[in-house]
Protein backbone atom coordinates (compact mmCIF):
# COMPACT_ATOMS: atom_id res chain seq x y z
CA UNK A 1 0.00 0.00 0.00
CA UNK A 2 1.40 3.33 -1.05
CA UNK A 3 1.65 6.39 1.18
CA UNK A 4 -1.16 8.06 -0.74
CA UNK A 5 -3.43 5.05 -0.29
CA UNK A 6 -2.72 4.96 3.44
CA UNK A 7 -3.46 8.68 3.70
CA UNK A 8 -6.83 8.24 1.91
CA UNK A 9 -7.74 5.33 4.21
CA UNK A 10 -6.88 7.40 7.28
CA UNK A 11 -8.93 10.32 5.94
CA UNK A 12 -11.99 8.07 5.41
CA UNK A 13 -11.76 6.77 8.98
CA UNK A 14 -11.49 10.30 10.31
CA UNK A 15 -14.61 11.40 8.40
CA UNK A 16 -16.51 8.35 9.70
CA UNK A 17 -15.60 9.20 13.30
CA UNK A 18 -16.66 12.82 12.82
CA UNK A 19 -20.11 11.79 11.50
CA UNK A 20 -20.53 9.35 14.38
CA UNK A 21 -19.67 12.03 16.93
CA UNK A 22 -22.20 14.41 15.39
CA UNK A 23 -24.96 11.79 15.64
CA UNK A 24 -24.10 11.11 19.27
CA UNK A 25 -24.10 14.84 20.06
CA UNK A 26 -27.56 15.32 18.48
CA UNK A 27 -28.99 12.30 20.29
CA UNK A 28 -27.59 13.46 23.63
CA UNK A 29 -28.94 17.00 23.10
CA UNK A 30 -32.45 15.71 22.28
CA UNK A 31 -32.40 13.46 25.34
CA UNK A 32 -31.48 16.38 27.61
CA UNK A 33 -34.19 18.60 26.05
CA UNK A 34 -36.82 15.90 26.50
CA UNK A 35 -35.81 15.33 30.13
CA UNK A 36 -35.89 19.08 30.81
CA UNK A 37 -39.37 19.38 29.26
CA UNK A 38 -40.73 16.59 31.45
CA UNK A 39 -39.26 18.14 34.60
CA UNK A 40 -40.45 21.67 33.69
CA UNK A 41 -44.04 20.53 33.17
CA UNK A 42 -44.20 19.02 36.65
CA UNK A 43 -45.77 16.00 35.04
CA UNK A 44 -47.68 13.32 36.88
CA UNK A 45 -47.84 11.05 33.87
CA UNK A 46 -44.34 11.10 32.40
CA UNK A 47 -44.73 7.69 30.79
CA UNK A 48 -48.08 8.05 29.03
CA UNK A 49 -48.01 11.77 28.18
CA UNK A 50 -50.92 12.69 30.48
CA UNK A 51 -50.29 15.59 32.83
CA UNK A 52 -52.17 17.18 35.68
CA UNK A 53 -50.85 20.70 35.06
CA UNK A 54 -48.71 22.11 32.24
CA UNK A 55 -47.09 25.52 32.64
CA UNK A 56 -44.96 26.89 29.82
CA UNK A 57 -44.19 29.98 27.76
CA UNK A 58 -44.69 28.08 24.48
CA UNK A 59 -46.32 24.75 23.61
CA UNK A 60 -45.68 23.20 20.20
CA UNK A 61 -48.18 20.75 18.71
CA UNK A 62 -46.94 19.11 15.52
CA UNK A 63 -47.95 16.11 13.43
CA UNK A 64 -44.55 15.57 11.85
CA UNK A 65 -40.85 15.70 12.68
CA UNK A 66 -41.69 15.44 16.38
CA UNK A 67 -38.60 13.53 17.45
CA UNK A 68 -36.26 15.43 15.17
CA UNK A 69 -37.31 18.81 16.56
CA UNK A 70 -37.85 17.58 20.15
CA UNK A 71 -41.43 18.93 20.21
CA UNK A 72 -44.58 17.39 21.70
CA UNK A 73 -47.23 15.98 19.38
CA UNK A 74 -50.11 15.67 21.87
CA UNK A 75 -50.48 17.18 25.33
CA UNK A 76 -53.22 15.87 27.61
CA UNK A 77 -53.70 17.74 30.85
CA UNK A 78 -56.31 18.99 33.32
CA UNK A 79 -54.88 22.52 33.22
CA UNK A 80 -52.62 24.30 30.72
CA UNK A 81 -51.20 27.70 31.65
CA UNK A 82 -49.16 29.91 29.33
CA UNK A 83 -46.88 32.65 30.62
CA UNK A 84 -45.44 35.76 29.01
CA UNK A 85 -41.72 36.52 29.07
CA UNK A 86 -41.98 38.10 32.53
CA UNK A 87 -43.69 35.05 34.03
CA UNK A 88 -47.26 36.36 34.19
CA UNK A 89 -50.11 33.97 33.38
CA UNK A 90 -51.78 35.24 30.19
CA UNK A 91 -53.67 32.20 28.84
CA UNK A 92 -55.43 29.43 30.75
CA UNK A 93 -57.11 26.28 29.45
CA UNK A 94 -59.19 24.42 32.00
CA UNK A 95 -62.68 23.17 32.91
CA UNK A 96 -65.30 25.43 34.48
CA UNK A 97 -67.10 24.38 37.69
CA UNK A 98 -69.72 22.53 35.64
CA UNK A 99 -67.05 20.49 33.89
CA UNK A 100 -67.31 22.24 30.50
CA UNK A 101 -64.27 23.54 28.65
CA UNK A 102 -63.02 27.06 29.29
CA UNK A 103 -60.33 29.22 27.67
CA UNK A 104 -59.39 32.62 29.06
CA UNK A 105 -56.86 35.29 28.15
CA UNK A 106 -55.49 37.74 30.72
CA UNK A 107 -53.57 40.98 30.80
CA UNK A 108 -50.10 41.17 32.27
CA UNK A 109 -51.77 42.52 35.43
CA UNK A 110 -53.89 39.40 35.78
CA UNK A 111 -57.20 40.90 34.64
CA UNK A 112 -59.56 38.92 32.42
CA UNK A 113 -59.61 39.99 28.77
CA UNK A 114 -61.67 37.32 26.99
CA UNK A 115 -63.33 34.22 28.45
CA UNK A 116 -64.82 31.43 26.33
CA UNK A 117 -66.91 29.09 28.44
CA UNK A 118 -70.44 27.69 28.79
CA UNK A 119 -73.65 28.82 30.49
CA UNK A 120 -75.35 26.81 33.23
CA UNK A 121 -77.66 25.47 30.52
CA UNK A 122 -74.73 24.19 28.49
CA UNK A 123 -74.73 26.87 25.78
CA UNK A 124 -71.53 28.53 24.65
CA UNK A 125 -70.71 31.99 25.99
CA UNK A 126 -68.02 34.55 25.16
CA UNK A 127 -67.33 37.49 27.47
CA UNK A 128 -64.91 40.37 26.87
CA UNK A 129 -63.77 42.67 29.65
CA UNK A 130 -62.66 46.27 30.08
CA UNK A 131 -59.33 47.20 31.70
CA UNK A 132 -61.27 47.97 34.91
CA UNK A 133 -62.32 44.27 35.10
CA UNK A 134 -65.95 45.05 34.24
CA UNK A 135 -67.74 43.29 31.40
CA UNK A 136 -67.70 44.91 27.99
CA UNK A 137 -69.61 42.56 25.65
CA UNK A 138 -71.25 39.22 26.31
CA UNK A 139 -72.42 36.73 23.68
CA UNK A 140 -74.45 33.95 25.21
CA UNK A 141 -77.95 32.58 25.49
CA UNK A 142 -81.19 33.25 27.33
CA UNK A 143 -82.76 30.76 29.73
CA UNK A 144 -84.94 29.71 26.80
CA UNK A 145 -81.85 28.80 24.75
CA UNK A 146 -82.19 31.78 22.42
CA UNK A 147 -79.13 33.76 21.34
CA UNK A 148 -78.26 36.88 23.30
CA UNK A 149 -75.84 39.81 22.95
CA UNK A 150 -75.36 42.33 25.76
CA UNK A 151 -73.10 45.38 25.72
CA UNK A 152 -72.03 47.22 28.88
CA UNK A 153 -71.02 50.73 29.89
CA UNK A 154 -67.68 51.62 31.53
CA UNK A 155 -69.43 51.54 34.93
CA UNK A 156 -70.47 47.93 34.35
CA UNK A 157 -74.17 48.67 33.85
CA UNK A 158 -75.91 47.14 30.79
CA UNK A 159 -76.24 49.39 27.77
CA UNK A 160 -78.02 47.35 25.09
CA UNK A 161 -79.49 43.87 25.09
CA UNK A 162 -80.43 41.94 21.94
CA UNK A 163 -82.02 38.57 22.56
CA UNK A 164 -84.72 36.16 21.55
CA UNK A 165 -88.00 35.55 23.36
CA UNK A 166 -90.69 32.91 23.01
CA UNK A 167 -92.46 35.24 20.56
CA UNK A 168 -89.45 36.43 18.55
CA UNK A 169 -86.61 38.91 18.79
CA UNK A 170 -86.27 41.63 21.40
CA UNK A 171 -84.20 44.74 22.03
CA UNK A 172 -83.78 46.42 25.42
CA UNK A 173 -82.15 49.83 25.86
CA UNK A 174 -80.81 51.03 29.24
CA UNK A 175 -79.88 54.44 30.61
CA UNK A 176 -76.52 55.22 32.22
CA UNK A 177 -77.65 53.97 35.63
CA UNK A 178 -78.86 50.63 34.28
CA UNK A 179 -82.65 51.13 34.17
CA UNK A 180 -84.51 49.87 31.12
CA UNK A 181 -86.00 52.81 29.21
CA UNK A 182 -87.01 51.39 25.80
CA UNK A 183 -88.09 48.03 24.36
CA UNK A 184 -88.83 46.55 20.95
CA UNK A 185 -90.30 43.05 21.00
CA UNK A 186 -92.73 40.78 19.23
CA UNK A 187 -96.00 40.09 21.04
CA UNK A 188 -97.87 36.79 21.32
CA UNK A 189 -99.65 37.45 18.01
CA UNK A 190 -96.44 38.03 16.11
CA UNK A 191 -96.93 41.79 15.95
CA UNK A 192 -94.40 44.46 16.88
CA UNK A 193 -94.52 46.17 20.25
CA UNK A 194 -92.54 49.29 21.21
CA UNK A 195 -92.31 50.67 24.72
CA UNK A 196 -90.76 53.79 26.20
CA UNK A 197 -90.39 54.35 29.96
CA UNK A 198 -88.86 56.75 32.44
CA UNK A 199 -86.18 55.62 34.87
CA UNK A 200 -88.87 54.61 37.40
CA UNK A 201 -90.52 52.23 34.95
CA UNK A 202 -93.51 54.38 34.06
CA UNK A 203 -94.32 54.85 30.39
CA UNK A 204 -96.41 53.64 27.51
CA UNK A 205 -96.34 51.08 24.71
CA UNK A 206 -97.11 51.39 21.03
CA UNK A 207 -98.93 48.64 19.18
CA UNK A 208 -99.72 48.35 15.47
CA UNK A 209 -103.19 49.35 14.35
CA UNK A 210 -105.38 52.45 13.99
Amino acid sequence: MTVDERFEQLERKTQHLEKRNKRLTVALTMTVVAMAAVVTMAATGEKDGNFDTVTARTIFVKNAEIQRRAEIGVVTARYINLKNKTGDYVVRLRANPAGDGEISTHSAKGNDLVVLSATTGGNGIVTTYQPNRKRLVELGATTGDNGRVTTYQPNGQPLLDLSGTENGGGIEVYNKTGEGIAQMVADEYGDGLVGAYDRKGKGRTLKPGP
